[in-house]
């Protein structure tokens, strides 16, 4: 059973070495910091659409949406048209009642309720 689990955690060592490119790989570039100290472009963003108001009712598909700053997210058939609140989490977001990120928008800093001219009217959305 020893001789097993040695051979088992020396195969799990190549294999880590090999999938994180060897024992002796430089370290990757960093990306470059923007004039105001922020590193947008590695953040990841989130978006929890939810059906209902005041942070209520069912999930809408996928949940989370996430995604990276200055991405188009076109929600999927099930979820379109159906936002009336959300929750945001690492960006602000840019909804758009067309697919592809078009037509008229509402930008939101923060996790709000939809308003009433764009409640339910949800199609794709942009993280800034």
């Amino acid at each position: 059973m020893k001789k097993l689990s040695l051979k088992l955690l020396g195969s799990c060592l190549v294999l880590s070495l090999a999938a994180c490119g060897g024992a002796e790989t430089e370290p990757e570039e960093i990306a470059p910091v923007a004039e105001d100290g922020r590193v947008s472009a590695m953040a990841t963003c989130y978006a929890y659409l939810l059906d209902g108001a005041n942070f209520s009712g069912p999930s809408l598909a996928p949940f989370p949406v996430t995604g990276a700053v200055g991405e188009c997210i076109t929600l999927p058939l099930q979820s379109d048209n159906l936002t009336s609140s959300f929750r945001l989490a690492g960006c602000g977001a840019i909804f758009f009642d067309g697919r592809l990120c078009t037509g008229d928008s509402h930008a939101a800093p923060t996790s709000a309720n939809m308003p009433a001219s764009f409640d339910n009217r949800a199609t794709s959305l942009r993280f800034y």
